[in-house]
């Protein structure tokens, strides 16, 4: 799967340290090459309305042991958002696709988070 990290870092400004830094955001990219997981958690978000990052660190809880730093958050709630409506999945849900719930993890310290609504 294509994700442009140039893109991303241009169309969420204030991603750059992540996309440099974290170890969160190389697991990301080689999570999302695995067909599998990315179907599943297709299907969590469009028949389920759990947003993707929510279904992922709950996969991924392995590497996701404890509460994320705010900005940690925000910057893998990026990816998700980047990838659904400007990336692989743009065709499929699109900008503007994005609709915000309360997911209450614990575990990550993760609140409110977005799924994606299918284009017609």
């Amino acid at each position: 799967m294509n994700f442009d990290v140039e893109l991303f870092n241009k169309t969420y400004r204030g991603t750059r340290w992540f996309s440099e830094e974290s170890k969160y955001f190389t697991e990301f990219l080689r999570d999302i090459q695995n067909a599998e997981l990315m179907s599943h958690l297709r299907f969590c978000n469009d028949f389920l309305q759990t947003p993707p990052i929510f279904a992922y660190v709950r996969f991924r809880h392995d590497l996701y042991t404890g509460l994320l730093e705010k900005k940690e958050k925000l910057a893998l709630g990026a990816c998700f958002g980047f990838l659904f409506q400007y990336g692989e999945y743009t065709a499929l849900y699109g900008p503007n696709s994005a609709r915000s719930v309360w997911v209450g993890d614990k575990a990550t310290g993760i609140k409110n988070a977005s799924y994606f609504t299918r284009r017609n």
